[in-house]
């Protein structure tokens, strides 16, 4: 076997580089230096892990106390009704919050639409009225009205009332209860007829929102009669003392 010797060449020596030292760069500190940035980088990561954890945290705290708002208005307001006597706006208004003044407009209101009617107007201001009433009361009070409504167009009667005397008075549940004295005075094409005195009785309660309804002080009961014939029953109803 011819050896480099033999061909006339030395046989290369593998050069190793100077211990601990490359290039001026001391190796030595090489593992520390890697394992310093593993360590820097897994603590980096970790940071992130644990930011990105406290942001969805922090996330989830926001949806759910507006949640949580949210629902406790909508409690608040489980009892709160809207009121709107003439208006298309609606304004809300809680059982506890209505007041007098508010009753005594919209019991003025309801009896104008029942009293203040002629041959022409009649059947508008019935149909108003009725949509502040319960169901059984609108059918109850399309009886009771037929022939009246029949005899102010064929006779073209009007009607104006009066309010001479009005007291309310009302229950912790948001009910009414209404005795009006009214003077009522009837005319015909201009011609005075005379007067009649009456006792107009409603039963009112404030119900939850309808969007379908202008009025949400229901009328449930409604009834109107001479003055006479009201303390006729008045008296009679009356206990007798010795």
């Amino acid at each position: 076997m011819i050896g480099p010797i033999k061909k006339g060449f030395a046989k290369a020596k593998i050069a190793s580089p100077p211990v601990g030292n490359y290039k001026g760069v001391d190796l030595r500190i090489l593992p520390q230096y890697i394992s310093y940035k593993a360590a820097l980088l897994r603590e980096k990561l970790t940071l992130q892990y644990i930011l990105a954890l406290v942001t969805c945290l922090f996330i989830f705290q926001y949806l759910s106390s507006r949640i949580e708002i949210s629902n406790l208005y909508t409690k608040l307001r489980e009892k709160e009704y809207i009121l709107a006597p003439g208006v298309m706006d609606f304004t809300t208004a809680s059982p506890q919050m209505v007041t007098d003044s508010y009753i005594n407009d919209a019991t003025t209101d309801f009896i104008s639409n029942l009293g203040n009617v002629n041959a022409t107007t009649i059947g508008e201001q019935y149909s108003a009225l009725k949509r502040s009433m319960s169901d059984d009361l609108k059918i109850q009070f399309d009886i009771d009205t037929s022939d009246w409504i029949e005899q102010v167009k064929n006779e073209k009667l009007s009607q104006i009332i009066k309010i001479m005397e009005k007291k309310i008075t009302s229950n912790e549940s948001g009910a009414y209860k209404v005795v009006a004295l009214v003077r009522a005075d009837f005319y015909t094409e201009q011609q005075y007829l005379g007067y009649e005195n009456q006792v107009v009785k409603m039963t009112m309660k404030l119900v939850p929102p309808d969007k379908e309804k202008r009025w949400y002080l229901q009328i449930t009961s409604l009834s109107w009669e001479k003055a006479e014939t009201f303390r006729t029953k008045s008296n009679l109803s009356k206990p007798k003392t010795k």
